[in-house]
């Protein structure tokens, strides 16, 4: 696979001398397989220079995939400047993250409002096809993508490129769950873990890093890594090579010089294997290719194309807080993302708004000594029908990640924290409750049951007239099957809608049935 980096710029493009070596242009990647397949992760302001380049060679029948990973402006503000979205014959597809207000394509077009921007999206010549996503995976040709969720004030994917036995990991923007894994230390554990699990054994791994360690304290909450961090990923992870990127605009091409330097420094005293090297505008990576290792899809994997609104239908999420200032502002922050919000004081409302509903997420507040949160946690993974899948959000003044793993604490929300990264977070949590739902509907071995023969219809022989049966066409299939059609094709179960669809379904099937014994009686 063939990379090359168009931006490395975090935040805010920022041109000029003392930025020239490392380039002042914002995130954009260029990645290609040995096939040719063109894919671009995010088109901050480096996808204009990309999109001359493409243009160079006249650009006639084009066709390409841009894979924006959240839609601040420092990733999109390329796309209006990106010449193959405007050459009539190209095709091209762009995906990004599915939030529960706007579609992709809608975010996109906000920018290039009349207000904003002289040309509308609508006004693009090219074929433009727009996928939202959830985590997953899906496949562009020969690539195969996989997704993951970042932390971060807006919801945020990473994205998993693997071709020719190698895999490519794109991850901005991205806090650690941990701020004491933020700055360089402490275990990874939790969520930090799941993210590792997503980058293991890279080959390239492209990660945030706008701050360092010293500066992190001051930058909580503003959703981005520090370079000891992802160097100690890295390591964890078993990643070969490391490109830190998403370079502060404050930070000038003699202080990444510098960080560059201290880290490879460091990383020879301990004796690691791990490169570590700081993203260039204009750098090209070449990963040779590897027929030992390669990137089949495994049984179970969930498509991230999936459409969620279905599964997201009639859910809401409990809060158990204490505290009436915050409760009303998670509970405002909940409904703007067009969820139910349904507040809880003991375990006995928690227990009968767990059996009655769907929730999607719990919160809970832990003050001690005056608020248990664990405990009520605790008592939450307790429950018969629970099994440690509902995801259970622990508020709190810092976090506990040995007694949080003990209670079952799913992930945690540290005060003080904005309306953003709350909202991010309760989007995020929603969105992976919606898919685990659906995986569970479908049969494990739904692929096997897809790969059977046609269906066996065998007509009952005619009776004779005057005993009173009719002919009729008897269809043999699997009972699991056809739930799982119901589930996907009506609607989801324990809904109004889904219970009306089924009720007309029967009532269609009751009524031919009636007219085929009449016309066998007149017969």
């Amino acid at each position: 696979m063939r990379v090359q980096f168009w931006g490395a710029r975090g935040s805010i493009a920022k041109p000029g001398p003392s930025t020239a070596r490392y380039g002042g242009n914002t995130s954009c990647i260029e990645a290609r397989s040995a096939r040719g397949t063109l894919v671009i992760v995010d088109c901050g302001t480096g996808g204009h220079s990309l999109g001359q380049k493409l243009m160079s060679g006249g650009a006639k029948g084009l066709r390409g995939h841009i894979l924006i990973s959240h839609t601040h402006w420092d990733h999109i503000q390329g796309i209006p400047f990106f010449c193959p979205l405007f050459a009539p014959g190209n095709e091209w597809d762009i995906y990004g993250p599915k939030s529960l207000g706007q579609s992709l394509r809608e975010t996109l077009a906000g920018q290039m409002q009349y207000t904003y921007f002289p040309v509308t999206l609508d006004q693009c010549r090219a074929k433009i096809r727009y996928h939202d996503l959830v985590e997953g995976t899906f496949d562009i040709d020969d690539i195969k993508v996989s997704t993951h969720y970042l932390n971060h004030p807006a919801l945020t994917l990473g994205y998993r490129l693997e071709a020719d036995g190698v895999a490519v990991v794109y991850a901005c923007d991205h806090e650690p769950y941990s701020r004491m894994v933020a700055t360089g230390d402490g275990e990874i554990t939790g969520q930090d873990l799941r993210h590792a699990e997503f980058v293991n054994r890279a080959d390239l791994l492209i990660h945030d890093a706008q701050y360092t360690a010293e500066e992190y304290p001051a930058k909580v909450g503003w959703g981005h890594s520090s370079v000891e961090y992802v160097v100690n990923l890295g390591r964890f992870a078993q990643v070969k090579r490391v490109a830190l990127t998403h370079h502060d605009p404050l930070r000038d091409d003699d202080a990444i010089d510098r960080l560059v330097a201290n880290v490879r420094a460091k990383l020879r005293e301990t004796k690691s294997s791990l490169d570590v090297f700081a993203a260039v505008e204009g750098q090209i990576v070449e990963i040779a290719p590897s027929p030992a290792k390669g990137s089949a899809r495994r049984a179970g994997e969930f498509q991230a194309e999936m459409p969620m609104t279905p599964a997201l239908a009639e859910w809401c999420v409990l809060l158990g807080i204490a505290d009436t200032k915050m409760a009303a502002a998670l509970s405002k922050t909940i409904r703007a993302e067009g969820i139910h919000a349904k507040f809880f004081s003991n375990m006995d409302e928690a227990r009968t708004l767990i059996a009655k509903h769907r929730p999607s997420l719990v919160i809970l507040e832990h003050d001690p000594p005056r608020i248990d949160g664990m405990g009520t946690c605790r008592a939450i993974r307790q429950q018969e029908n629970d099994h440690k899948q509902l995801p259970v959000v622990m508020v709190a003044a810092q976090e506990d990640q040995t007694a949080g793993a003990v209670a079952g604490v799913t992930d945690w929300l540290i005060k003080p924290f904005n309306d953003a990264y709350a909202r991010t977070k309760i989007s995020a949590w929603t969105l992976r409750a919606a898919c685990q739902w659906m995986r569970e509907v479908i049969p494990e071995d739904e692929e096997r049951r897809l790969a059977r023969p046609p269906i066996q219809v065998r007509r009952a022989p005619m009776a004779q007239k005057g005993t009173g049966r009719f002919s009729e066409n008897v269809i043999r299939t699997d009972k699991a099957a056809l739930l799982w059609m119901y589930c996907r094709e009506i609607a989801p179960f324990e809904t109004p809608t889904f219970s009306t669809k089924v009720g007309e379904l029967i009532a269609r099937v009751t009524k031919r049935s009636s007219e085929m014994r009449n016309r066998s009686a007149a017969n």
